[in-house]
């Protein structure tokens, strides 16, 4: 039986924002990267109150992790440039 080198990660991101309207724009802005099916890769998000909430997993190490998240983090700050624009 093969087995696996790679750490399972996990990590909780809560990204706050002004009000409930803006957090809702970004959330369902950034909604369907988590349609992206990526082998031992999870991602779902929540949206609380004036929040959003990310939850990642991944099977591909910490490194992969860390892209993921970085990824994220910059999806984030474009859409919300972009609304401010509005």
């Amino acid at each position: 039986m093969r087995r696996s080198n790679s750490t399972e990660c996990f990590a909780v991101l809560e990204a706050g924002f002004r009000n409930r309207s803006e957090a809702r724009l970004v959330y369902l802005s950034m909604k369907p990267d988590e349609a992206l099916k990526v082998k031992g890769l999870r991602a779902s998000s929540s949206l609380r109150d004036c929040s959003i909430v990310l939850k990642v997993a991944c099977k591909r190490g910490p490194l992969s992790l860390a892209y993921t998240l970085f990824e994220y983090l910059h999806h984030l700050k474009m859409i919300q440039e972009a609304a401010s624009r509005l």
